[in-house]
């Protein structure tokens, strides 16, 4: 396969990358055929020294993107093709990738000017400072340390590390005020110009060409428009409305690139300032004037609120949660890392380019001047957020649209109120009104790839989830963030009273991770017996700081009642592994609500089905989650007989390599007459359990792939 670079490589916080490529060639025998469209390749590890125009070389296995049926989920494959994409691969390294031909043109050279500045960052401050600063100067946030990219989304100033309006502006009054320190000691110049319009003019190529070195995203192209769109004004005159100004520069960016549109932050960029502009002189007004507190504290503080009301349901909708924090952790860190990084990381620049030597305390003052605001963003991200909202597209629509009828009625105070009124009566509704118990067994298979994951939602109203989902390679699939937490949101749960483990492998353990550290958990379960992991352990380290329960149940555990139903451990026979297999060491335990019951297998084994069975406990279910995703080596015919389910369900990922279920596993369950559902071919899966042993099943967020 072969293809030419469409952008610059873009890094990610794991450590891989992604590549859009386009004039598509696909070699096949001895043949060649080009394909339509783009391509996205998934980089697994390492970076690639790669600039737009570049032609590659590289095998890799095809795919097309598809949705996994879950609630709440993204669109993933929408979002492709609104770029043109339709096909994704994936490599290991970029050893597996072969230059074919190197990139001509501008945008080439600015790609390798932005990763020479990269690699110098990198080279003259710690690790995680010098990531930061690339994110803040040159835009690319593949170096930003996982944990430290989610400290600042906790604490609501995530903006921060993703150069927009604020950067560019920044960028520009202080090159504006450079220029005309310098040309005002040219008498000539102040006598036969105006030398302020003058200088703000000569002040823009520059800025323009800071957009090109940063990415060209949405954000910086809105502000880079905004400042054409003013000086434009200043030149003809004419008197400046900023909403004017918003509009102007959304609506050239959409007649280049409609799709931008359901870019996310196209809407957030967008909303935030517009949010600026209607309503931080209104929250400012009510302030201004009080003793003893700076104006610029007040103004800043305003503004910070300002851009919180604004994007507050969209940020609920897309992120499941919304950090208050940000209304105080932006007075601080807006100044730290605006005003002093940002300004003394870019006056490096140029410096580094003839003089590395001479940029290298430059670069480090503004590495301390990170680490301050590093510090102060880790603390503030252990202060709460709030989880419990759930808008849904039409409070979405009706936030954006009391924005714009408060734009269109500033003036008049009486409008604004019978505005607002209504809305937040309306968007209100995503506040639930509390936990409902309608005495169902209720079972979520959730769909997550090649993983386990189950919400279950018990009779009296609690919420249990057994597993979580994951990816041995991971490919940038943080299953918690990106599938899981979505889809907690989307069914309305904050909290899980019992969090289970069947045990630690990546593809049932990663979620659980994820939901032990972000949700509230009232008591965890597992065998007893440990994993070796570091996954593992960073998951009982997470447990312990949160001061979760945690209970050990096996075979030797008597049957206990939970949620309004009763649960039976009935395997691992004693928390000591059995082989050296975790998958044999699985924690199986039957659900029973009436005559209805549901059996969890985790990845159990067939060796340890065959002791299960020679122990002579009553297996007989309602509902099996086959074990081991359906693998040939689990459900013998003897297992399958002693369970006799009239449903099964599988969780398994569309195409996966392992080849699940297997062929001799889906006909040993079609020969017991069992009804089988997937979630690699179903999406999701729901499961409702009576009492009078009625189970109802179906798979309501089914994909149309």
């Amino acid at each position: 396969m072969e293809g030419v670079l469409q952008r610059r490589a873009e890094g990610l916080p794991d450590g891989g990358g992604r590549l859009v490529l386009g004039d598509l060639l696909l070699h096949e025998g001895p043949g060649t055929r080009r394909l339509p469209g783009r391509l996205l390749v998934h980089l697994k590890q390492g970076r690639v020294q790669l600039g737009t125009g570049d032609r590659i070389l590289f095998s890799s296995k095809l795919r097309r993107p598809r949705l996994l049926g879950l609630p709440g989920e993204s669109d993933y494959p929408r979002r492709l093709a609104y770029q043109g994409i339709f096909l994704t691969g994936f490599l290991k390294d970029p050893g597996e990738l072969v230059l074919l031909q190197s990139g001509i043109g501008w945008r080439h050279d600015i790609d390798y000017l932005a990763a020479r500045l990269g690699n110098f960052l990198m080279a003259s401050a710690p690790p995680a400072e010098a990531g930061v600063l690339k994110a803040l100067l040159i835009g690319d946030t593949g170096d930003v340390p996982a944990e430290l990219n989610t400290a600042y989304a906790l604490s609501g100033v995530n903006h921060i590390l993703s150069i927009s309006g604020f950067h560019v502006g920044i960028v520009f009054i202080c090159l504006f005020q450079l220029l005309f320190l310098l040309a005002r000691q040219l008498e000539t110049l102040t006598r036969h110009c105006n030398l302020r319009r003058t200088l703000l003019l000569v002040a823009l190529p520059a800025v323009v060409f800071y957009l090109f070195l940063s990415g060209t995203q949405a954000a910086t192209l809105r502000s880079v428009l905004m400042i054409v769109a003013v000086l434009l004004a200043l030149y003809l005159k004419r008197e400046l409305d900023p909403v004017n100004c918003i509009v102007l520069a959304a609506f050239a960016i959409l007649s280049g690139a409609p799709e931008t549109m359901f870019d996310l932050s196209f809407q957030l960029s967008f909303l935030a300032i517009w949010g600026l502009v209607v309503l931080s002189s209104e929250l400012a007004a009510p302030v201004r004037g009080i003793k003893g507190v700076p104006g610029w504290f007040l103004l800043l503080l305003a503004a910070s609120a300002a851009a919180i009301l604004a994007t507050l349901v969209p940020v609920a909708y897309y992120f499941q949660r919304v950090s208050f924090t940000g209304l105080l952790a932006n007075v601080a860190v807006v100044p730290l890392m605006g005003y002093g990084a940002v300004v003394v990381g870019f006056a490096s620049l140029p410096i580094c380019l003839l003089a590395p030597g001479a940029a290298q305390p430059l670069v480090q003052l503004a590495a301390a001047l990170v680490r301050a605001s590093d510090y102060l963003v880790a603390y503030l991200a252990r202060l709460p957020v709030w989880s419990g909202y759930y808008p849904t597209q039409t409070d979405l629509a009706l936030s954006v649209a009391a924005l714009g009828a408060l734009t269109l009625v500033r003036p008049v105070r009486l409008a604004r109120i019978v505005v607002l009124l209504p809305v937040l009566v309306l968007t209100a509704r995503g506040v639930p009104a509390g936990r409902q118990a309608d005495g169902r067994l209720e079972v979520i298979f959730l769909s997550v790839g090649q993983g386990d994951a189950a919400l279950v939602r018990l009779p009296d109203g609690k919420r249990m989830l057994v597993d979580g989902g994951g990816d041995y390679g991971d490919l940038e699939l943080r299953v918690g963030e990106r599938l899981l937490g979505p889809a907690l949101h989307a069914l309305k749960v904050d909290r899980l009273d019992y969090l289970v483990l069947s045990h630690p492998h990546p593809d049932h353990l990663q979620g659980v991770l994820w939901a032990a550290a972000y949700l509230e958990v009232g008591e965890f379960w597992e065998s007893g017996i440990p994993g070796t992991s570091q996954e593992y352990r960073k998951l009982k380290w997470v447990l312990a700081s949160r001061a979760v329960p945690v209970r050990t149940i096996n075979a030797a555990s008597a049957p206990f009642a939970a949620g309004g139903v009763q649960v039976e451990p009935l395997w691992p026979e004693r928390s000591v592994p059995l082989t050296g297999d975790e998958n044999d060491d699985s924690l199986v335990f039957r659900l029973r609500h009436g005559r209805s019951s549901v059996l969890f297998t985790g990845d159990l084994g067939g060796q340890s089905e065959a002791e299960l069975l020679a122990s002579g406990t009553s297996l007989n279910t309602s509902l099996l989650k086959v074990p081991h995703h359906g693998s040939k080596y689990s459900s013998s015919a003897e297992f399958l007989k002693a369970v006799a389910p009239k449903f099964a369900v599988i969780s398994a990922g569309f195409g996966n390599n392992f080849h699940l279920p297997a062929p001799a596993t889906l006909r040993r369950l079609q020969h017991r007459g069992t009804r089988v559902y997937r979630t690699d071919l179903e999406g999701s899966i729901q499961a409702i359990c009576q009492a009078d042993g009625t189970v109802i099943i179906g798979a309501p967020w089914g994909h149309f792939n």
